[in-house]
């Protein structure tokens, strides 16, 4: 993850992971000031990044969730509450590596438990390194 915290630096990976593997439609402004920082919730490391006063995406590694689900409900309840603590218009939580189809598709049900803007992406090790 270190690793991918000092890509993330780079505002062209930065672009990419945003508007490439997430989908964000963020205009280009909001890559002209953003943040890249270590971040932990509860025992969990993240990466975090706050692009343009706009958007709070916060990074963790599957193999750091011990109980997927619960952890990942923690870090969406954590990360909106985060979001509106700052004023921002989306939180994203990012989880990097892969789950059974099962886990995926209880896991893609948690963010509608809250307003939507706030989104959760399941992105396989290989798919999140790749655009690096």
């Amino acid at each position: 993850m270190r690793d991918l915290k000092s890509k993330l630096r780079k505002k062209s990976n930065a672009t990419l992971l945003v508007r490439d593997l997430l989908g964000c439609t963020c205009p280009s402004e909001v890559f002209d000031h953003y943040q890249v920082q270590e971040h932990i919730s509860e025992n969990i490391p993240t990466i975090q990044m706050i692009m343009g006063n706009r958007l709070l995406i916060r990074i963790v590694d599957s193999a750091k969730l011990n109980d997927p689900r619960n952890a990942a409900l923690r870090l969406l309840k954590e990360g909106h509450a985060e979001r509106e603590r700052r004023g921002l218009n989306r939180f994203r939580l990012v989880i990097i590596g892969g789950f059974s189809s099962i886990a995926t598709g209880q896991l893609e049900e948690l963010p509608k438990r809250f307003d939507d803007r706030v989104h959760l992406h399941i992105l396989s090790g290989v798919d999140a390194l790749a655009f690096l």
